[in-house]
């Protein structure tokens, strides 16, 4: 159901109060946000390492297109989406960093994916994320964490990786923010499954791990479509839930494998 965006929405736009210039990109396939079915508000957060570059690159390049052209098939939704390196900026749509904020909490490394999303989720429900959903509107929160190594540090799965993976779980379920984890291409031995526990539950590190209500993506192959990615990612923090048994994944879209376990959990007024 694809509609078109006035002419006066802005691709990229400043807002949100303590944000201090944060650029983010506004978008969706609702005429308006007062016309929007759902109200969304995600942060793409990406490990900024030299392996990353070319995934930085690609994300970069379709991030605007994908969300203008947003076609979700079972509702309009009003997006906010906002960009971040962890420790440092690509100059791409990707131009600030999480070490950078107030909230940066334990981050300290480019590679700390699980303690930037704990930070994330922890702190931005009431400053840049602010419900402002109107009579009959959701209002959704999605923080989505992107990277081919470990979750502390980088490299390698060891105790540490899964301790920030614990962190940043039990932070978007405390929060009321979906969690979802992207596995690039070529990743370090351990990364798939690090990354696909954190978002989607199970056993690891010592730790039972909880759904977290989004999704993973599994693109350590190299061959999913990125656009497709992003919005597959968007449209199923909105949907309602097509949740199959925890052994399976859904497959949505051409080229993108390991997106699964979609779910509606609305942060309601």
């Amino acid at each position: 159901m694809k509609r078109i965006m006035l002419a006066f929405v802005f691709s990229c736009l400043l807002l949100g109060p303590g944000i201090g210039g944060a650029s983010t990109i506004i978008g969706g396939d609702a005429l308006s946000k007062e016309a929007a079915d759902d109200i969304l508000d995600i942060i793409f957060i990406i490990d900024t390492s030299g392996s990353m570059s070319d995934d930085i690159a690609s994300i970069a390049s379709v991030a605007e297109t994908a969300i203008n052209d947003l076609e979700c098939p079972e509702c309009d939704v009003y997006v906010r989406a906002r960009f971040m390196g962890i420790t440092t900026s690509s100059g791409t749509v990707f131009n600030e960093t999480v070490l950078s904020q107030s909230w940066s909490g334990s981050v300290n490394h480019q590679e700390d994916n699980g303690w930037a999303a704990a930070a994330a989720a922890s702190a931005l429900s009431g400053t840049w994320w602010v419900n402002d959903a109107g009579v009959g509107q959701d209002y959704y929160r999605a923080i989505v964490t992107i990277g081919d190594e470990g979750t502390d540090n980088g490299q390698p799965v060891s105790q540490t990786d899964w301790d920030a993976a614990y962190a940043a779980n039990q932070a978007a379920i405390a929060n009321d923010v979906l969690l979802f984890s992207w596995v690039t291409n070529d990743p370090f031995a351990g990364v798939v499954d690090l990354f696909r526990i954190m978002a989607m539950g199970g056993a690891g590190g010592g730790y039972n791990f909880n759904f977290a209500g989004g999704g993973f993506v599994d693109d350590s192959a190299g061959t999913g479509d990125v656009a497709t990615t992003l919005e597959n990612i968007i449209c199923s923090s909105v949907v309602n839930p097509v949740v199959p048994e925890p052994s399976t994944f859904l497959l949505l879209g051409a080229g993108l494998a390991g997106l699964g376990y979609f779910t509606r959990r609305s942060a309601r007024r």
